[in-house]
């Protein structure tokens, strides 16, 4: 579990540094403006893609933090990650971005020192069920059995995905050269750790 909260915490950290970033760059008003900047080549904003992957990993993250008093073998929730408000005030509005980033980031630490103390009940293995529209012909979900550490690696590797179309718009449309991006921004561990084979 640590190891995935340990992610999980790594990309948080790596949005509000690209976040801190931009209002060092230009200010909080064009800082504002970047982030709500569509860029051609993605269509999309800094905001969409980060309010989309933050739905999933603060979902997640609440999820695996509710089983405190429970039984680590006992299901602790159900994950309906297609149910999401889209186009709101998460994706348009930097400073609340940013807040709900800090946010998530504490209840990861709460859940990482719940860890720590051994007085949690969790581990990677505890159960629960992720909901998923797999058909846009049908808007019936879709539940899987899974486990809150199979849920936060999804969650991660998924944000890295979105970190990954942030990183063109933010070369391509923002004007942030890649020397500017946090440390391995948008690149996928298994990506970081090839090229390092490779030097």
């Amino acid at each position: 579990m640590r190891a995935l909260i340990k992610s999980n915490l790594a990309i948080l950290s790596q949005k509000i540094a690209l976040l801190d970033l931009l209002v060092g760059k230009h200010g909080a008003s064009q800082a504002s403006e970047a982030f709500q900047k569509t860029c051609p080549i993605v269509g999309a904003t800094i905001g969409q893609h980060y309010r989309h992957s933050m739905d999933h990993v603060e979902l997640a993250a609440l999820v695996a933090s509710s089983v405190q008093g429970s039984s680590a073998q006992q299901q602790i929730g159900d994950l309906h990650y297609d149910l999401r408000v889209r186009g709101g005030t998460l994706e348009k509005d930097l400073v609340e971005s940013r807040k709900r980033l800090c946010d998530v980031t504490d209840v990861f630490r709460s859940l990482n020192t719940t860890l720590v103390d051994g007085d949690g009940g969790i581990t990677a293995a505890t159960p629960v069920t992720a909901y998923f529209n797999l058909a846009a012909d049908n808007e019936a979900e879709i539940g899987l059995p899974s486990t809150v550490g199979r849920e936060l690696g999804f969650c991660a590797h998924h944000a890295i995905h979105h970190l990954a179309m942030v990183r063109i718009i933010c070369l391509q449309t923002v004007g942030l050269s890649e020397d500017e991006l946090p440390e391995g921004f948008g690149r996928a561990p298994s990506t970081i750790l090839f090229d390092k084979k490779q030097e």
